[in-house]
């Protein structure tokens, strides 16, 4: 009996609950819609190429644009040359504006958002007479929008960051900031000088002259800052080409200043000429800025003030060593008659000797048959060939830093037949322990170390034995 009434209890429950659950389900207030709209909110639309007129008012002063014959132009006191994408941005700004999120419908504070005071007031002036205002005010503290209302309408929006951007655009912003290009593969000069280095002098030399080409010097030709001229190194050169073609403008300071010495470009820490076929760059560069970032400089053919980021400007520290070919002297063994080496208290006398033996056949070309001799005793041709790699292929190892006189402990001495010079002294003199300082005729501008000139000595000897190893 009393199992019954409990279950009979337990069923008025769950049908009083199920009674409440439909009373609720039945009764409850509808929910509003979910809005599945992606509806912008659009503060300002119109053609954007019916703007005639901009004006950015700041505290920072006023920037004012206009348009004639389709063609942009800005109220300066001189000439100058605009960015045409930059200025698009602040008409694309104007006539496709569109809210993020409408943030405060009708404000009794505007300083919340800046607007009290806005820190831009943008103007556009369009055909038709009709003219758009638009309030600037703070970057919101999500960082990545401003605050703007539009004139008539109470409502304070957020837009998205790049508009704030570009309604805060200087002159210095939407000016056209190119140097001169320059094509570095048809590169004819180029010249690095400055206050604490050595100066790189170099050109380039498509057509080579007789001389240059018996010297091997290549298709860059270092004039300065040694004594005669030298063959540049192509890879390495390569590094400063490329870092010419990366120079840039950062940004643009002071037109026609009154004094350059505030920039350190009175008295300019370097100067870099380079020239392709058609065109020239020129430039000198003063102090860093302040926070080390940048470097002031100028060209030559104006008077205004620009930065460059310092990274780019690395490259004018390149130390003439690190470019040029360091071979102490090469010549081509087609030229060389004789050759004298000295050392160990020894000397012997190299001979090329050379017949011409005449083709038999018309379609043929005349052979030049040379003989190798050391110390009158004849050596085959791939032993000599392997001995003369080993003379001319000697090294620098570094910059002669001091004055020495000529007191070689081993001499080379090379009879040419062609060119305007046709005896050749190089001779090696201690420098220290390690290595010589190499003379040729008579200048010395180079180390090299010891034990490649011991190794030169020890290959002549070895061909002199007839156990030098041939060449593959």
């Amino acid at each position: 009996m009393k199992k019954r009434q409990r279950n009979a209890i337990a069923l008025v429950v769950a049908l009083a609950l199920l009674a409440g659950v439909y009373l609720y389900i039945t009764n409850r207030p509808k929910a509003e819609p979910e809005d599945d709209s992606d509806e912008q909110i659009e503060i300002s639309k119109f053609d954007k190429d019916s703007i005639v007129k901009m004006v950015l008012e700041s505290a920072e002063g006023t920037l004012t644009l206009e348009k004639a014959d389709d063609k942009w132009t800005v109220d300066y006191s001189r000439p100058v040359e605009l960015k045409e994408t930059a200025v698009d941005d602040i008409a694309y700004s104007f006539s496709s504006l569109y809210a993020e999120r409408m943030i405060d419908e009708n404000p009794e504070d505007l300083s919340v958002y800046g607007l009290d005071k806005p820190a831009v007031k943008a103007t556009a002036y369009l055909k038709d007479g009709t003219v758009r205002v638009l309030y600037l005010g703070n970057k919101t503290p999500a960082g990545n929008t401003y605050y703007l209302m539009a004139e008539g309408d109470p409502k304070v929006y957020t837009v998205w960051m790049n508009h704030g951007e570009h309604f805060q655009y200087k002159l210095a912003d939407i000016r056209e900031k190119k140097l001169t290009e320059i094509d570095t593969i048809e590169l004819t000069y180029l010249k690095i000088e400055g206050k604490n280095i050595r100066t790189i002098e170099i050109e380039s030399r498509p057509d080579q002259t007789e001389e240059e080409a018996q010297f091997n010097i290549g298709i860059w030709k270092m004039v300065q800052p040694y004594s005669n001229p030298r063959s540049v190194s192509t890879d390495k050169f390569e590094k400063v080409l490329d870092a010419i073609s990366a120079l840039s403008i950062e940004d643009i300071i002071e037109d026609d200043p009154a004094d350059l010495s505030k920039y350190g470009l009175d008295d300019p820490a370097f100067e870099l000429i380079v020239k392709d076929k058609e065109n020239t760059l020129h430039l000198y560069f003063g102090d860093e800025t302040e926070d080390g970032e940048d470097v002031y400089f100028k060209t030559a053919n104006d008077n205004i003030v620009y930065t460059m980021r310092k990274n780019k400007t690395k490259f004018l520290e390149t130390k003439p060593f690190e470019i040029v070919e360091k071979f102490a002297y090469i010549v081509n063994i087609d030229d060389v008659d004789k050759i004298i080496v000295e050392g160990r208290g020894k000397t012997h006398v190299i001979t090329l000797t050379r017949e011409t033996k005449k083709a038999e056949k018309e379609d043929e070309e005349d052979e030049v048959i040379t003989t190798y001799k050391v110390d009158g005793e004849e050596v085959e041709e791939k032993p000599f060939k392997k001995y003369y790699q080993s003379l001319i292929g000697l090294l620098a190892d570094a910059e002669n830093d001091r004055q020495l006189e000529e007191q070689p402990e081993v001499k080379t001495t090379f009879f040419l037949n062609k060119g305007s010079v046709r005896e050749v002294h190089v001779n090696y003199t201690p420098y220290d322990n390690d290595f010589y300082a190499v003379f040729v005729d008579g200048k010395s501008e180079f180390v090299i170390s010891r034990q490649q000139v011991y190794s030169m000595l020890d290959d002549l000897e070895a061909l002199i034995r007839g156990d030098l190893v041939k060449e593959e």
